[in-house]
């Protein structure tokens, strides 16, 4: 079985930071090219760095890697009120995370240098901080990630088996949702507790779930399980979620964006009102042998 990137199963981290590029067409046509990046990582100690590259270009320069039925997000997803999650796919990130923010802020800057250098014409289009808020909570004030796969199961929800195309790889759902924060403040708790599907204190699900409770639009025991690696980002001006999500198979994440967005006979997600997505990239993250050559 190939070597997933472990970083994808690492917690702990306080400070984040979040690199989108642009790639100049040709200048990246093999994985290898990206090996340096890793080699510099080892070196800090206590940082944590994970790589993808947009699923197109992947099956472009090393396919065998690719997982089934992957593809860029460079449709929008609209809901049948016109709601929309928007998709401004991008070639390649990183995701560089630790305990300090100097060691992550410092790893960030050499990786970007080191990019530059083995792949000519690449252009930062995105960077965006992450850090922890109130230990595990999201700035709605409810903890987040209450759903996730328990530690021994992550791995299998969010790594493709063995013997399949992609085996070791990942596909990685990299959202930056900014909160209309003196919205969602004007309600009451129990508004709040209503439009989540959870209780805010402990993160009780609500049974029933209102049907257009963000719990029950992104039930994962109907759309299959992912492994959320959220953080909050921005400043007090303008904040929000940084959505971190990682699955073995595409196809779970979208039905979901789907299901948030009202498409087909889904009611809207109510979370929709009071927070909109301004980016949208899918990304296959390879696994470690991949970039070996």
């Amino acid at each position: 079985m190939p070597q997933a990137q472990i970083g994808i199963f690492v917690d702990g981290a306080t400070s984040s930071e979040y690199v989108e590029f642009e790639v100049e067409p040709g200048s990246l046509t093999k994985l290898s090219q990206l090996l340096p990046l890793f080699e510099a990582e080892q070196d800090d100690v206590g940082v944590n760095f994970v790589v993808g590259v947009r699923p197109s270009l992947m099956q472009q320069i090393a396919a065998d890697h690719a997982p089934e039925n992957v593809h860029d997000f460079d449709t929008d997803v609209v809901g049948t009120d016109g709601y929309v999650i928007p998709g401004t796919q991008r070639d390649l990130v990183f995701w560089v995370f630790g305990g300090a923010r100097d060691k992550v802020f410092d790893a960030t800057r050499h990786l970007i240098s080191l990019t530059r250098q083995v792949v000519p014409g690449t252009r930062v289009v995105d960077e965006t901080e992450g850090w922890v808020y109130q230990t595990n909570r999201d700035l709605t004030g409810f903890i987040d990630g209450t759903e996730n796969p328990t530690t021994i199961e992550q791995y299998d929800e969010a790594i493709v088996a063995d013997g399949k195309p992609g085996a070791g790889s990942s596909v990685l759902l990299l959202q930056k949702w900014p909160h209309k924060q003196a919205k969602w403040e004007a309600l009451s708790t129990e508004e709040q507790e209503k439009v989540i599907g959870r209780s805010k204190v402990d993160s009780v699900e609500m049974d029933p779930k209102p049907e257009t409770s963000h719990a029950e639009r992104t039930d994962q025991d109907d759309f299959g399980h992912i492994v959320r690696r959220n953080m909050p980002f921005g400043d007090v001006g303008e904040h929000g979620t940084m959505f971190v999500g990682f699955a073995c198979e595409q196809k779970r994440l979208h039905d979901m964006l789907e299901s948030m967005a009202g498409v087909g006979d889904h009611p809207r997600d109510e979370l929709t009102k009071y927070s909109n997505a301004e980016t949208g990239s899918y990304y296959v993250i390879p696994p470690v042998d991949a970039f070996k050559g």
